[in-house]
């Protein structure tokens, strides 16, 4: 039944397919230029979802804050109910879907698109899409982004599933709809832009770029066209005067890329002991959820993405203490949300969190040098892209964001020296975002690069072959090129007495000898033989092996136990370990 209902599925969705192919015929448009239509509207298409998505938020919260926080007027310290309702409703979908519904979708889009061939199934988003809107509706401390740049990237894998397009097309038509969900959340095309090819592509290729940028200016062109052209803050203009505000924003760089590493191992910490506590999984949320509305009774600004405080940090109306209570209760708040399993981003929460820094910093600098520390909303947005920066691993994403919020070119310097400040005191401490650090967790490194975090992923165990050759070190050249001969190999190996692997000896070397019959039995495998080869042990990745195959340019590797007794227990060929990636990949988008 299952495989009748897939096959009819499928026979229905190559009717359009067939239809736009015969369109594009007809109409002889290029391959340039096709693709160039594909990207308008997996645009359009992200920045209408975007916006179903923004209006879905707004119904919940009206349900939420409109009519159950006014029944509680008179008691408003009951606040704390509502995210802990929030997380009740969310939970039973956390317990029967828990990949899809609960935390940030953004690491299982990197995923995805690295290991997954950028295939995303629709229960996914749907799921998240619900389960975020209930959380950041009933005040959960979460972003909006996640779930939007999930919406665009569904959109960009069903539009690729659809046209059965290649693995490396499918990556850019997903990128083109997650660049649009960002562009569209945060009205800055560019920083969706660089988003996409900085955290979830990896790839500032020719290619890729230009589709980007039309697919992003189309989302943000619909979501303008339907919401209107609204800035998130209303930004005070920066005034660069003096050479001790550079100063002072290379040291708040570097405060904010601390803290930033605080907040990761927080919700590191909120997640593990959540996972490994004894509370229902469906249960969990609604914990954590009432831990935030716990917070919120004193400090509403930490409930949802609270724009109002934010606006006023940036116009220096909040005074320092509160600033650094609420900076700091936002870390906490927004670890219990996560922690527990509710649905969102980390951007939003980012964005306020190094708002709140800079505001502080700000407000400092003019308590301690007045004359030229300059206006505390500059402070606060600086801070704002200098605490985003290091959280998820993207300098030139929360450069652009900010830099369009603003849109003021005066900012770029200090903004510059306090993300690259940031990062680097980000990275002294650990060389993950909060993204990577999440797929580290699952053995899977995309640090440097998408195909080292699938081999990274396999062992050498994984794929060796125990069948070894050996031939005696003693034995002739007539012996040797005899064996040659009959097991068709291109390697032999000497062990000692004891089994340790003490050289190797491959058919290159044999043929300087072939045209001098006289000297086949007086030469030994020993005279011709390589001593102590490269080899690799079985915990080796075989990301390290391919490293050791390009530097020795053999096809096989020999496999000893460990490298104090060399005792040789296999080999391991070139072709494998290509021909084990190629199976990683295909069994990731099988998952999915």
């Amino acid at each position: 039944m299952v495989k009748r209902v897939h096959a009819a599925v499928l026979a229905a969705m190559d009717l359009p397919r067939q239809w736009l192919f015969r369109m594009v015929e007809r109409f002889r448009i290029g391959p340039q230029l096709f693709l160039v239509l594909l990207a308008t509207a997996i645009g359009a298409l992200t920045g209408l979802g975007a916006v179903a998505f923004l209006l879905l938020i707004r119904l919940f919260k009206s349900f939420f804050f409109g009519v159950l926080y006014s029944a509680m007027a008179p008691a408003p310290y009951l606040i704390f109910l509502l995210p802990a309702l929030g997380g009740l409703l969310i939970g039973p979908l956390i317990h029967f879907f828990p990949r899809e519904a609960k935390g940030d979708g953004v690491p299982a889009a990197m995923e995805t698109i690295a290991l997954g061939g950028g295939i995303i199934k629709p229960r996914t988003v749907a799921l998240r899409t619900i389960t975020a809107a209930i959380t950041i509706g009933s005040g959960g401390s979460v972003g909006r982004e996640a779930p939007i740049a999930q919406i665009g990237a569904a959109v960009g894998s069903m539009v690729g599933q659809l046209l059965r397009v290649s693995g490396e097309r499918m990556r850019n038509l997903v990128g083109c709809g997650a660049a649009g969900g960002i562009a569209a959340v945060f009205n800055a095309p560019m920083g969706g832009v660089f988003f996409a090819l900085e955290v979830l592509l990896g790839d500032f290729s020719a290619q890729t770029f230009p589709l980007i940028v039309i697919a992003s200016v189309a989302a943000v062109s619909v979501s303008r066209a339907i919401l209107g052209n609204v800035l998130i803050f209303s930004v005070p203009t920066f005034v660069l005067e003096s050479f001790p505000q550079i100063i002072f924003c290379g040291i708040l760089g570097a405060a904010c890329g601390a803290i930033a590493q605080l907040f990761i191992r927080s919700l590191d910490a909120t997640e593990n002991k959540f996972s490994s506590s004894k509370i229902p999984v469906w249960l969990r949320a609604a914990v954590g959820g009432g831990l935030t509305g716990i917070i919120a009774i004193g400090f509403p600004q930490v409930l949802g993405t609270d724009d109002i405080a934010l606006d006023q940090a940036i116009h220096g109306a909040l005074p320092w203490m509160l600033l650094l209570a609420i900076g700091f209760l936002k870390i906490a708040a927004t670890s219990f949300s996560l922690g527990s399993g509710g649905s969102g981003g980390v951007l939003g929460p980012s964005l306020f969190i190094g708002g709140t820094i800079g505001a502080l910093a700000g407000t400092a600098a003019n308590a301690l040098f007045p004359n030229v520390a300059g206006s505390v909303g500059g402070y606060t947005l600086i801070g704002m892209a200098a605490f985003l920066a290091p959280m998820v691993g993207a300098p030139l994403t929360a450069i652009l964001i900010l830099f369009e919020i603003s849109g003021n070119y005066e900012i770029i310097l200090p903004l510059l020296v306090a993300v690259i400040n940031a990062m680097l005191i980000s990275g002294a401490i650990s060389r993950f975002s909060l993204y990577t650090r999440h797929l580290h967790k699952k053995g899977v490194d995309l640090v440097r690069g998408r195909e080292e975090g699938v081999l990274k992923t396999l062992m050498v165990r994984d794929v060796m072959k125990k069948e070894v050759l050996t031939i005696p070190s003693s034995a002739s050249f007539r012996q040797l090129s005899a064996r040659f001969l009959e097991e068709h190999v291109d390697y032999f190996y000497l062990n000692d007495s004891e089994g340790a692997l003490i050289g190797v000896v491959s058919f290159r070397d044999i043929r300087p000898y072939l045209m001098e019959e006289g000297l086949w039995d007086l030469v030994r495998v020993k005279d011709l033989a390589t001593s102590n080869p490269v080899s690799v042990t079985p915990g080796e990745s075989l990301f390290d092996v391919l490293i050791k195959f390009g530097y020795k340019n053999v096809a096989v590797l020999p496999v000893i136990d460990d490298p104090h007794s060399r005792k040789l227990i296999g080999i391991i060929h070139r072709r494998e370990v290509l021909e084990a990636y190629q199976r990683r990949i295909m069994s990731s988008i099988r998952e999915e």
